[in-house]
């Protein structure tokens, strides 16, 4: 009986497992989430694209995004008993040519008089739309900087050896920065030529952090090294920490903070060669620190506890146990912090006081928030959707095959993707426009008065944010143009890469 009861076993298996992969083949094509199947969840695909590389030899394995503090593009959406128009200034006209600020408002004024006309009640809003840059980053030393609202190739450009080791890039409204190797390379933002390149003096132990002026290289042995970004030949500013310093630090517009594997959490000011303070934890720190405004810094540590500091003064402002160890970093979006443990829970905390709101199991990771959902990585990969405000499940995705699930805390997208090149963005159907968590300036988007003719920088209408939040939080050539794929193919190979 027990011989016939483990067959049987056997043979579900073997007839499941196929079944399985099926499904998950039906869902994802060519490492794309079909269209149809993020419909199901209230998700649709913007746009996806192949980051140049070759797919026989190279991965990609570094994604960052940088949210511009000085560069936006103006739009004007046209709503209508019928739908919607939507105009920018970045469309193209007839000869492939952007349209600029002038030409795109004109027609969106026509098309709103004509609306008029039939009668079908329009409401014009003009807002301006942050630049948002997506940096993908190739173990061949490729760094492929993309269009986070169309897809589009902005640049990409090869550094250094393609032999030696490439860190997460960094990245601030003028410059990309790139270790690779022991040398770090620096670029223009605008179209990824190199600015300069500069050797390090020791080893570096991860991906460098770019402030208003300078570079902040990591080293193994513990000290930071900072470089100035307009005179990159002086000798760097050396801050010695105790332990290795092997994760990316975070800038906070105020402060850099990075943690060490002996448990410390040090703050310096970006301006002084000094460190301010450094937070002891009982056990060591591997992930990032977080910002939290205002000027405030969350950290977390393999010991289970959470800690909230005052990031000018040191003091320690509220700490959360978990129970559990924290090998992630803690992502705060407004007043919620949302921390994940090893044993895949995560825990919804206030950010005012870091008492416990909700807690969930059989998450991985967060990749995403939006105003009322989590997305998040379960612990096979798979994407699970939460509810903000409770933590109940609400649906999920086959996204197992998917290696790349970047965690963006800037903006409400969900950037997931394949080591293979192809990347994706997913939203929300009714969120056209990204919803900017941490915008890093007043560029945040800004809304105008709804009147055919606004010019949408005249009369802002700016929602309260932190001036300078995270900077870049992770730390996130040969000129290629072509359009990212659409969402008209589940085709990624069928871009002009």
């Amino acid at each position: 009986m027990s011989r016939s009861a483990s067959l049987l076993a056997i043979l579900i298996i073997f007839i499941a497992t196929p079944l399985a992969v099926q499904a998950q083949n039906r869902a994802t094509h060519g490492g794309l989430i079909r269209n149809d199947v993020a419909n199901r969840v209230g998700l649709e695909r913007s746009w996806f694209t192949r980051v140049q590389l070759d797919s026989s030899r190279s991965r990609v394995v570094h994604v960052t995004q940088h949210v511009s503090s000085t560069d936006a593009f103006a739009t004007w959406e046209i709503s209508h008993d019928r739908g919607k128009s939507i105009f920018t200034e970045r469309d193209l006209d007839d000869y492939g040519e952007q349209l600029g600020k002038e030409k795109a408002k004109k027609l969106a004024d026509q098309r709103f008089e004509s609306l008029e006309r039939a009668n079908l009640n329009p409401k014009m809003e003009a807002r301006m739309i942050p630049e948002i840059t997506i940096y993908a980053m190739t173990d061949g030393g490729v760094v492929h900087a993309i269009d986070a609202q169309t897809g589009r190739t902005r640049w990409y450009n090869r550094v250094g050896n393609p032999n030696y080791p490439s860190e997460a890039p960094g990245a601030n409204d003028q410059y990309v920065s790139v270790v690779n190797g022991s040398t770090i390379y620096t670029l223009k933002q605008e179209n990824g030529e190199i600015a300069w390149t500069r050797q390090v003096r020791g080893a570096p132990g991860a991906g460098p952090v770019v402030t208003d002026r300078l570079v902040f290289v990591p080293m193994a042995d513990g000290k930071i090294e900072a470089y100035e970004l307009d005179d990159y030949r002086k000798p760097p500013w050396v801050y010695q920490s105790h332990g290795r310093a092997v994760v990316q630090p975070i800038w906070t517009g105020y402060s850099v903070a990075w943690p060490t594997d002996k448990g410390h959490l040090y703050v310096a000011e970006g301006n002084i060669a000094s460190i301010q303070f450094r937070l002891e934890a009982n056990n060591s720190i591997v992930a990032q620190a977080a910002k939290l405004a205002p000027s405030r810094i969350v950290v977390a540590s393999t010991d289970g506890y959470v800690y909230c500091i005052h990031e000018k003064s040191g003091n320690l402002l509220w700490r959360f146990s978990t129970g559990e160890p924290i090998i992630r970093a803690p992502v705060v979006v407004g007043d919620s912090v949302f921390v994940v443990t090893d044993e895949n829970n995560i825990f919804l905390l206030s950010a005012a006081n870091g008492l416990d709101e909700w807690t969930t199991s059989g998450v991985s990771a967060v990749l995403s928030v939006s105003q009322t959902r989590l997305y998040c990585r379960g612990h096979v990969g798979r994407m699970i959707i939460l509810d903000r405000a409770s933590g109940s499940k609400l649906a999920s995705l086959a996204t197992e095959s998917l290696d790349i699930q970047f965690l963006n805390i800037l903006t409400d997208r969900v950037i997931i993707g394949t080591s293979q090149g192809v990347i994706q963005c997913l939203h929300e159907i009714q969120n056209h426009w990204p919803v900017i968590h941490a915008p890093a300036s007043e560029m945040a988007t800004k809304k105008a008065t709804p009147k055919p003719g606004a010019d949408p920088a005249a009369t802002p209408d700016v929602p309260a944010a932190d001036p300078n939040p995270f900077g870049d939080p992770f730390g996130m050539g040969t000129p290629a143009t072509e359009p990212a794929g659409g969402t008209t193919s589940d085709d990624p190979f069928g871009d002009p890469f």
